[in-house]
């Protein structure tokens, strides 16, 4: 039995339903956006929101989740996914 736990948003730091949220992994120094919720790897997680997004850039959460900056390429992804 499976148990489905709040998970914590990286800009806001409240907890959401798995379903509100949007999970995002560090692979290979280059952050995913796991759609599928399957690769392995710690998550992070995003609510599902502009809002969100532009929080989590202005209090530079993925810097300190890549310890450098967001690629274009990973801020167009996490865009389309939400």
């Amino acid at each position: 039995m499976q148990i489905n736990l709040p998970r914590t948003d990286i800009a806001s730091r409240k907890a959401y339903p798995k379903q509100q949220l949007l999970r995002l992994v560090v692979a290979a120094g280059k952050l995913t956006v796991d759609t599928k919720g399957d690769l392995p790897g710690r998550g992070y997680y995003l609510k599902k929101d502009a809002a969100s997004l532009e929080a989590a850039i202005k209090k530079k959460s993925f810097e300190r989740i890549l310890r450098r900056p967001l690629s274009e390429e990973e801020l167009c992804a996490i865009k389309e996914a939400i």
